[in-house]
């Protein structure tokens, strides 16, 4: 560098150095500039509401998200018996069986269960609530208010809260860490209320094309609906019905023995709950009739009866409160009426079957439309109770397609009827049915008639607590084997006391459900010379070796089949036998009324090995009074071609009326 230049190659330097000091900071300021949004997004992406690249659903349905709305509200309810409730004012009166449901390629169709009530860790196909609270995940559904970071593409619920993604469903309530997959091809109507963990997988792609549309209620915790089809995508259906009108609640037919008892001191306790929490068992009727006030007055002067076990027909022992018992048996003398249906055709209808295990709901529908029932109005307007004549034997003999495992036509039969007379008399709608009642002895008359008479009163002879029964408003039904319709009273009672050598006895079918084998693995065959414990017996004319066992053992053994209920209960008080009952979460005959442990014994499936050690510790002074009682008790469970004060007859139409009027709320 010349000498003569030393000041401006100085100057040179430093523009030099400050051109690329400016440079630099321009490359960090643009730098910053275009990163500063996502790091800015990241800092918050805790707190605030996130940019999924690979969601569309905030830029499609942006004008959805509104930060100020409030949160979903998700009303609680119970855990069991769930059920789906038509949201279009159905109300909660109708229930469906949908645990044998299958498609074309006999797969079972998971859309086809609609349960209604889903509850923590639930797996429910083809979910439709809408409220989604708290880490819900459902893709594909339009949300109408998402709050704090939900990623929703394409949501449809009302009602969203944090971190909600949710995938084709369209759900109503979803509570807290809920996921619904892509849902069926043909999406069914959606089921509401998901709460807390609940997860939705892929439905069936050939799912139906009408379900009913349920109202929010729980499925039990940790129910998994399983996934159909994994290739399943979301498409409208045209024509497809909106809402049917179902309430299914279903259980499939345990094999094994269930760990979940009941028992008798439960059950018990069951009933007096239900009788103070009557209001949640029937509806209020529409608008108030004299026959309610009737009830209400006959339900006041029942609370109030006065004491009287001094009566020589009713023997106390044998009672919850003969007071009671008695006092409302006189007012049912003194007032009931009621109203039987003409309609419905032959063989179903009006029909009854006076012979076999299904004698008691032919008996009972032949004296109760006998042309001199004094209970019997053809006035509707003065009856407390109306009464569905079907009989479920022949719904079965009539309709049901052989090895088709399908009662859907059966079940169908019985709304076709409910949906004829609710149109063409007010009655039905008035109470949603609460104030009617059918008598049905077959084993599937439970399933059947959950679907569309929830709020009936159900006089069931399969009156197995897992299975519905509902203690206030069904009642169980004896189960009598009718040998001759003419003379159902022929060969009644046995032997005295001290005339009974044979300490139990039991004869049945083997293969008759998963208990009797046990029964006979343990006492069959011999095994101890004072239980006489047999397979079928070989028939004999007039079945003599079987009643002459009944008439000679202190002890019959009324061990289950393939349902809880039993001809062998009511034989055994027939023939003065003292009933054991080896049938868990069995609810026995007249049960709102009767003491039963004064005259038989419950022993739990599981102590079978202990059977004979359980009756050996019985003195022989109990064994004396109960087998006493068992004859004081038997005039309750006689058929007579005219009925009798306290017989069969009376004391079914006591159990409904009794369970009607302790339900009446105006």
């Amino acid at each position: 560098m010349r000498p003569e230049f030393p000041g401006l190659w100085k100057v040179i330097e430093s523009r030099r150095l400050l051109w690329l000091m400016g440079l630099t900071f321009a490359l960090i300021v643009t730098f910053q500039y275009i990163e500063l949004p996502n790091t800015i997004s990241s800092l918050f992406s805790s707190t605030k509401l996130p940019f999924s690249r690979n969601s569309s659903s905030l830029t499609r349905d942006s004008q959805h998200h509104k930060s100020n709305l409030a949160p979903a509200m998700a009303p609680s309810y119970p855990q069991k018996n769930a059920s789906l409730v038509d949201d279009s004012g159905g109300g909660d009166d109708e229930e469906v069986e949908v645990d044998k449901i299958f498609d074309n390629n006999g797969n079972a169709t998971a859309p086809n269960v609609s349960p209604s009530q889903v509850k923590e860790n639930a797996t429910a196909p083809t979910v439709s609530p809408s409220q989604v609270k708290e880490n819900a995940t459902a893709p594909t559904v339009s949300p109408s208010q998402v709050k704090e970071n939900a990623t929703a593409p394409a949501v449809s619920p009302s009602q969203v809260k944090e971190n909600a993604t949710a995938p084709a469903v369209l759900p109503s309530q979803v509570k807290e860490n809920a996921t619904a997959p892509a849902a069926s091809a043909k999406p069914p109507a959606a089921l509401p209320l998901v709460k807390e963990n609940a997860t939705a997988p892929v439905a069936s792609a050939k799912s139906p094309a009408s379900l009913p549309i349920p109202n929010p209620s729980p499925v039990k915790d940790n129910a998994t609906s399983h996934v159909e089809d994994k290739n399943s995508t979301k498409t409208d259906v045209p024509g497809a019905s909106p809402v049917v009108r179902f309430v299914p609640d279903v259980k499939k037919y345990s094999k094994t023995p269930d760990s979940r008892v009941m028992s008798i001191s439960e059950m018990s306790k069951q009933l007096r709950r239900n009788r103070i929490t009557h209001n949640r068992l029937a509806k209020k009727p529409k608008w108030v009739t004299k026959p309610d006030l009737e009830l209400l007055q006959a339900k006041y002067e029942i609370e109030n009866a006065p004491i009287d076990d001094k009566d020589p027909l009713l023997y106390a022992p044998l009672y919850r409160n003969v007071s009671t018992f008695k006092r409302s048996y006189e007012l049912m003398e003194k007032m009931l009426k009621v109203y039987v249906y003409k309609e419905g055709d032959k063989p179903i209808m009006h029909s009854p079957i006076l012979r076999g295990i299904y004698a008691s709901e032919g008996w009972f529908m032949k004296l109760i439309e006998s042309n001199n029932n004094k209970f019997v109005t053809k006035d509707a307007s003065k009856a407390h109770l109306f009464y569905l004549p079907f009989s479920s034997r022949m719904l079965e003999v009539t309709l049901y397609v052989q090895d088709s495992h399908s009662h859907r036509n059966l079940v169908q039969y019985l709304k076709d009827y409910i949906d004829f007379i609710s149109v063409k008399y007010p009655f039905w709608n008035r109470t949603s049915g609460a104030d009617h009642f059918l008598a049905a002895c077959h084993d599937w008359a439970p399933s059947e008639t959950r679907n569309h008479f929830a709020k009936s009163i159900r006089a069931l002879c399969n009156s197995d607590v897992k299975e519905g029964f509902v203690f206030g408003k069904d009642t169980s039904l004896p189960e009598t084997f009718v040998r001759d319709p003419k003379k159902p009273l022929s060969n009644i009672g046995g032997k005295s006391a001290s005339q009974r050598p044979t300490l139990a006895f039991f004869a049945g079918k083997p293969d008759h459900g998963y208990l009797r084998p046990i029964l006979l693995s343990y006492w069959g065959n011999n095994k101890d010379p004072d239980l006489k414990i047999f397979g079928k017996l070989p028939r004999t004319k007039g079945n003599k070796n079987y009643l002459q066992f009944m008439k000679t053992s202190k002890y019959c053994i009324c061990a289950k089949g393939f349902e809880v209920n039993s001809p062998r209960v009511v034989e055994a008080i027939f023939y003065d036998c003292v009933p054991v009952i080896i049938s868990d979460n069995f609810v026995p005959p007249f049960f709102e009324v009767l003491n039963w442990e004064s005259f038989a014994l419950f022993v739990a499936e599981k102590d079978i090995p202990n059977l004979k050690k359980i009756l050996m510790s019985v003195s022989e002074r109990r064994y004396r009074q109960m087998q006493m009682r068992v004859k004081r008790v038997q005039k309750h469970f006689l058929w007579h071609v005219q009925p009798e004060k306290y017989d069969m007859f009376h004391m079914i139409l006591h159990s409904v009326w009794f369970n009607r009027v302790f339900q009446i709320s105006v």
